[in-house]
């Protein structure tokens, strides 16, 4: 297991880092930042959006598996 952390480390290395870190990062700084979270919250949404766009990936990985065995058609 410790092998294929190394690797997969080594691989993300590889990675250019997010352009939106500078953008976080100085959104950290604004007052109303959290009343604006208090009527629109964009955490929510957020995890709304996360688990939707898992649950319909898994339902194509799914399908395609099953495609593959030839299960469905």
């Amino acid at each position: 297991m410790e092998i294929v952390t190394k690797f997969l480390d080594a691989v993300l290395s590889l990675l250019p880092r997010s352009p939106f870190v500078a953008f976080i990062d100085a959104m950290e700084n604004l007052p109303f930042l959290s009343a604006l979270n208090y009527f629109i919250p964009i955490s929510t949404f957020i995890s709304i959006g996360e688990a939707w766009l898992v649950s319909v990936g898994v339902f194509y990985l799914y399908s395609i598996l099953l495609r593959w065995i030839r299960a469905i058609s």
